[in-house]
């Protein structure tokens, strides 16, 4: 190998020495740069949101949900246990795919609910959520004026996650209706409709990060119609034998006071005759503390039939002191007196109910 070559390979390997060099250099840099200041030459990493964080971030933002409820049947009035069952179709419509209003959906009146049939589809810009229920309503029962009574039906819907800082309801009165072949015996089904309310829940839950004046307020859709009872024909049904135990109870005025059996024991018959048509009847009602129909003609009856046998008491013992005149002139009158007050005290409060 000459000299000339020797030189030229020399001066070609002095760029590569360079280069060894500063990396060495530059490796040797590196290692003393303390841990806090490399992640500045690291490239940023990009967030992992989850459910909660995300919905944190939306905190403040108020989404708009229109409801609406095609209701189907209604069934199994259940008046001592205080219920019923209703089957509807319930729909939303929104913009927004990440509220998960099907998982979050309550009726809050309701001690059981089945949903089925659940479709989460989306139809251009907005996103159509739907499902089927079947609910058993809690019903308290106003039988203040039975059988002629009206029954508000209530079926309250919410969203238990998000309160009305969240999420406000919108109702679909246009779609929202109860179908035409809905059909109770006894019943007619009237006013149907939908409105949003929004309902207090005054308590902070026992969560000692929210102070006891804080109060959550939620969008509140109510499903309401009205029930009311063909109560003509239930009405003659149910008190006729009570009419008639006063009818007999009256009729004891035209048997002699003498006569102990018949003149007391059809009273004193009626009297339980009253007695069983209450039990009957009540036991088909639910407990009400409140006077209604059923009590008032009741105990007007018991009034009435015990009036009849203090007469035939006084009777008996007019005729028995040789007044035989004043007996019969008392029997007359009471028959007439009696009858007529009664049926005026009857046909004054079934009209009020009515």
């Amino acid at each position: 190998m000459n000299r000339k070559f020797k030189i030229r390979l020399a001066f070609s390997l002095i760029p590569l020495i360079l280069f060894l060099t500063f990396s060495v250099w530059k490796t040797v840099q590196a290692e003393k740069i303390p841990v806090s200041e490399v992640k500045h030459f690291n490239t940023p990493a990009i967030p992992v949101q989850s459910k909660d964080s995300a919905a944190s971030e939306e905190d403040g933002v108020i989404d708009t949900v229109k409801i609406g409820a095609y209701i189907f049947s209604v069934y199994d009035l259940d008046f001592p246990a205080k219920k019923l069952n209703v089957d509807l179709y319930l729909w939303y419509n929104t913009k927004k795919d990440s509220m998960f209003l099907l998982e979050n959906l309550e009726i809050i009146n309701a001690t059981e609910m089945n949903k089925s049939y659940e479709m989460n589809e989306k139809r251009g810009d907005i996103f159509f959520h739907s499902v089927k229920i079947n609910a058993t309503i809690k019903q308290e029962w106003d039988v203040t004026d039975f059988p002629f009574d009206k029954q508000n039906i209530e079926i309250k819907i919410e969203d238990f996650d998000k309160d009305n800082s969240k999420m406000v309801f919108v109702a679909d009165t246009a779609a929202s209706k109860i179908d035409k072949d809905v059909h109770l015996d006894g019943w007619q089904l009237k006013n149907f409709g939908l409105k949003i309310n929004e309902h207090t829940y005054e308590t902070n839950y026992g969560d000692p990060d929210i102070p006891l004046n804080e109060y959550s307020v939620f969008s509140q859709a109510n499903l309401h119609f009205t029930l009311e009872r063909e109560g003509k024909g239930l009405f003659f049904k149910l008190f006729i034998g009570l009419f008639i135990s006063v009818l007999i109870s009256l009729l004891t005025f035209f048997i002699n006071p003498l006569d102990l059996d018949p003149r007391f024991g059809l009273s004193v018959g009626a009297i339980f005759a009253a007695i069983a048509s209450q039990y009957v009847i009540t036991s088909t009602l639910p407990q009400n503390e409140r006077l209604t129909l059923v009590d008032i003609l009741h105990d007007i009856s018991f009034i009435f039939i015990f009036l009849c046998i203090l007469i035939s008491t006084i009777s008996l013992h007019l005729i028995k002191t040789g007044r035989e005149e004043k007996y019969k002139k008392l029997d007359r009158v009471s028959f007439f007196a009696f009858a007529s007050a009664y049926i005026i005290l009857v046909v004054y409060f079934v009209l009020k109910a009515i």
